[in-house]
């Protein structure tokens, strides 16, 4: 255990897009964080709902230093993570959302990971916010990492930090705006022989979407995105799940032949209901949450479907290399 590691300075860098109504409560909770040895890094992504002009004038008010930068184009979170970390001088760089409330313990736990040998990233818990309406609960707790205090394979986006010197020598592949870029990176480090740390005791409030469609487009666009992350290691080419679905909608035109062909499909049907409800259970949700959740849940997860459909006609038929 090295203790010196927790006396570092931190760069906390949060990436924004169209953001002004959450970031007042996400700054806010930064600077009340009880680490002392701190910067805070809000990386503007071209917005255009006047999240610059409330930067501006937050910054005026606060009494913490805040850098502000902005992309001139809209570059995505990986593309405006990198941004960002070109900015940092912390020794560790940490990232959450504009959409998330850190407890005020955050860095301090956060920074109590790097303790432990080898370890070059540290992620933390992502705690539900309040729920408010169905759309939030179905969402619940799909942040999810780990039960308990241990070495993992990965962190997510929201809660998660690096040693900056390993963090530039790898950065975020930002072919993507959305989704995966932090999955790909961890990859890398564990192949590479580093350790990734889970320290639950760190933890982020994470804000839901509110309304279908907002749920609809974050579930499509990481199915697209899946699909990229998928080629990239080589993976079988698509989640075991969505190839079940897949399946049992490709039998759908022979019905009329034989019955068989209806069992078939309503049996892969089930199958693929299955492991959606096993992993609301790891998600920690109630019996009584799972059914009255589990049509939209459904429905939630055909859009994530149509991404991966999206994501193999783009990066595996039409061979793309960049995407947007």
């Amino acid at each position: 255990m090295d203790p010196n590691r927790s006396l570092e300075k931190v760069s906390v860098i949060v990436c924004a897009y169209n953001a002004k109504d959450d970031l007042r409560e996400c700054l806010e909770s930064l600077e009340n964080l009880d680490y002392n040895k701190k910067e805070i890094i809000v990386v503007n992504d071209a917005s255009t709902d006047g999240t610059m002009k409330f930067l501006r004038e937050y910054q005026r008010q606060t009494q913490i230093d805040i850098k502000i930068i902005t992309n001139e184009n809209n570059l995505g979170v990986a593309g405006s993570r990198n941004a960002g970390i070109q900015h940092a001088t912390g020794n560790i760089i940490a990232f959450t959302d504009a959409d998330c409330v850190a407890d005020p313990a955050w860095i301090s736990e956060l920074t109590k990971g790097y303790g432990h040998k080898g370890v070059v990233a540290v992620g933390g818990k992502i705690s539900d916010k309040a729920v408010t309406n169905i759309w939030e609960l179905l969402a619940k707790g799909h942040d999810f990492v780990g039960t308990q205090e241990a070495y993992v394979s990965y962190i997510q986006g929201c809660n998660m930090s690096f040693d900056r010197a390993v963090l530039k020598k790898y950065m975020f592949n930002d072919e993507l705006k959305y989704g995966y870029e932090e999955a790909l990176l961890c990859d890398y480090l564990i192949r590479d022989g580093y350790n990734i740390y889970y320290r639950p005791q760190a933890i982020v409030h994470h804000k839901h979407r509110t309304n279908l469609l907002a749920l609809l487009r974050q579930k499509y666009l990481r199915g697209v995105s899946s699909i990229w992350y998928r080629r990239k290691q080589s993976k079988l080419f698509m989640f075991k799940r969505h190839i079940i679905l897949l399946t049992a909608l490709l039998l759908v035109p022979f019905l009329v032949l034989t019955k068989i062909f209806l069992y078939l499909s309503l049996i892969l049907f089930l199958v693929f209901t299955c492991s959606l409800i096993r992993d609301e259970i790891i998600f920690n949700k109630t019996i009584r949450e799972i059914l009255y959740t589990l049509p939209l849940l459904i429905l939630v997860e055909f859009a994530h479907f149509g991404g991966s459909i999206a994501g193999l006609l783009k990066f595996r038929v039409l061979k793309t290399t960049i995407g947007n």
